[in-house]
């Protein structure tokens, strides 16, 4: 005799109320367990270097909202903002080496690492928010290949505002450069000083408003926003629209971690990534007009770069990327050529 036959002789001989009070025992077992599954949640921790008033940050914070409200509580994203869960130099290799499920930097911070996440650094190759667009679409692809081969997965990628001039005194041309002292902070940042013909002085983020307030820089680049944070008005009075570059943060996940989700939870994270990416660009511009109103309110000039600096400072971006791609990969100028040959037809 099967054992399925013998489990249904077994059943039939238990009388009718034992039945019920079986079956009835049986739904509340299996309703229970049902319960505690779907009660179950993936706890998901952000590590982002950023204060939590910053707008990308407050863009993230959004993002875990949205995620935890779409999956029904099912996942919860904590953001830790301004380096308190692991320092801006660790999330990273902290993501990927699980100290931390999610995390967020910028590209370029990576670009010894990952060549191809400094291209939206290339300095004077973008002059606006549109072709930063075009420049993140055309490199999309090769990023989230880079992130896969460290078990990590692209949620969404958020632009800082343009990286602007900075002088103390009016700029007219590359000549003006001869001899000021540049801020510098990274390799390319030191060659443009170069280029200039400047003297580049190196000064991390953290140190830059100690140092502007101490006259150890008479010119330098960067966003409104880091402007306003170091208060670049208490010794800088002109700033310039340069648009010398307009670099990226990404915000990504262990692929680990995302794959433990449903088909449709990760569905719907993917949507609302989808939305935090378009609402950070806006929250970008937004903000970008927002800090350079601020330094205007403080008596800083805030003009356009005049014809003569933009050919200067284009020339100056060509010499750069000949020099970049003697070194680039096949696949990093496969996505230049294609950035530009799209850009050439607009």
């Amino acid at each position: 005799m099967s054992d399925s036959i013998r489990n249904k002789l077994s059943f039939s001989c238990i009388s009718a109320p034992s039945r019920k009070r079986f079956v009835g025992i049986y739904m509340l077992v299996a309703a229970i367990m049902t319960a505690n599954a779907q009660a179950e949640t993936v706890d998901i921790r952000i590590a982002t270097a950023y204060a939590a008033d910053n707008f990308q940050t407050m863009n993230l914070q959004q993002f875990a909202k949205e995620v935890a409200v779409a999956s029904n509580g099912q996942v919860k994203m904590t953001v830790f903002p301004a380096g308190s869960l692991l320092k801006p130099a660790e999330i990273f290799p902290g993501v990927v080496n699980e100290k931390a499920e999610a995390g967020e930097v910028i590209m370029s911070s990576l670009a010894k690492e990952i060549p191809v996440f400094g291209l939206d650094s290339l300095p004077f190759t973008v002059r606006g928010y549109e072709d930063a667009r075009n420049l993140w679409m055309a490199s999309k692809h090769e990023v989230e290949k880079a992130l896969v081969k460290r078990g990590l997965k692209l949620l969404y990628s958020v632009p800082w505002p343009p990286q602007n001039l900075y002088s103390k005194k009016p700029l007219s041309s590359l000549a003006d450069f001869k001899g000021m002292r540049m801020r510098s902070y990274n390799p390319a940042s030191e060659r443009i000083a170069e280029l200039a013909m400047a003297t580049a002085v190196p000064v991390q983020v953290i140190d830059l408003e100690k140092a502007i307030a101490s006259d150890k820089l008479d010119v330098m680049i960067t966003s409104s926003w880091t402007g306003v944070e170091t208060k670049a008005w208490s010794k800088m009075g002109y700033y310039y629209q340069a648009n010398a570059w307009i670099p990226k943060n990404i915000v990504f996940i262990s692929q680990k971690v995302f794959s433990r989700l449903d088909a449709e939870t990760q569905k719907k994270m993917m949507e609302a990534a989808q939305a935090a990416e378009k609402r950070g660009w806006n929250m970008s511009r937004d903000s970008d007009a927002g800090y350079e109103n601020q330094l205007r309110n403080n008596k800083v000039k805030i003009d356009r770069v005049d014809a003569l600096l933009r050919n200067n400072l284009d020339r100056l971006g060509e010499q750069f990327v000949r020099e970049w791609l003697k070194t680039a990969s096949s696949e990093e100028v496969s996505i230049l050529l294609k950035y530009t040959t799209e850009r050439s037809m607009k």
